[in-house]
């Protein structure tokens, strides 16, 4: 198996809702790493109001991970990002220079409320874009308004690239037409990154594991090697904008 790269993460200690202490942060690389990840993009929440530090103190704190990391494992990088919260003045802090985009990139991972209109969606993408500024979108399992055929491709022509958690291709009893959609999703290559999404040791671990036997049978090698390492290459090594991101089935 490829190496995984996580670009959607909370391992930064006492940020925001993620890891409280270096201690958890220690704790949620070590389970990481045991399930192949071996890069991870830190993406502490953005929100009007709180959970904000300046980009500067984050860069700090993601060089003070990756120094934790260097004594447990010489192969693991972290890099530094923010999740951004839509609010009606988020891209006045974007052009201020006040948000953290995904690894160094042009990339925002961006959030937003589950019960988001299209339009909202569509038009923050559309911002996103004449600032010359590329959204992935956070989580989009997440989004009602998304379900609609057609949407998500017309998102993605307008220059938004999608991500989902592993946990949501996990499969299971409880949730089979939720994880139905979510492995179509992935099967018709609308999906161009995975991420953990983790939190904490209690709240949100990361699991990887079931997401990833499932890519590797349905969708192939060659496919989960794009979506877990090829496609998140590209935002570290800055060449993601030509529009060669694949997904499975793509």
């Amino acid at each position: 198996m490829e190496p995984i790269i996580d670009v959607h993460s909370h391992i930064l200690p006492g940020i925001d809702d993620g890891a409280r202490r270096m201690w958890e942060t220690r704790e949620l690389m070590k389970q990481a790493y045991g399930q192949g990840i071996r890069t991870i993009i830190a993406t502490p929440h953005y929100h009007r109001g709180k959970h904000y530090v300046d980009p500067d103190g984050i860069m700090e704190l993601a060089q003070k991970v990756q120094r934790e990391a260097d004594k447990l494992f010489p192969d693991m990088n972290i890099y530094a990002g923010q999740e951004l919260i839509y609010f009606n003045g988020i891209f006045d802090a974007v052009a201020a220079g006040k948000t953290v985009p995904m690894a160094g990139s042009d990339c925002l991972l961006m959030e937003f409320q589950t019960d988001v209109s299209y339009e909202t969606v569509y038009q923050a993408v559309r911002q996103m874009a004449l600032m010359r500024c590329r959204p992935v979108l956070a989580h989009i399992e997440r989004y009602q308004c998304l379900r609609t055929p057609g949407r998500i491709e017309e998102l993605r022509k307008s220059g938004a690239y999608m991500q989902m958690n592993f946990g949501s291709l996990a499969g299971g009893i409880r949730h089979v037409r939720e994880n139905l959609w979510c492995r179509r999703m992935v099967q018709e290559g609308n999906i161009q990154f995975l991420g953990t999404d983790m939190h904490r040791v209690d709240f949100r671990p990361p699991e990887t594991g079931k997401a990833v036997e499932w890519i590797y049978k349905k969708c192939g090698e060659e496919e989960a090697e794009h979506i877990m390492l090829r496609n998140p290459l590209e935002i570290l090594i800055g060449d993601a904008g030509d529009g060669s991101m694949a997904g499975c089935g793509s």
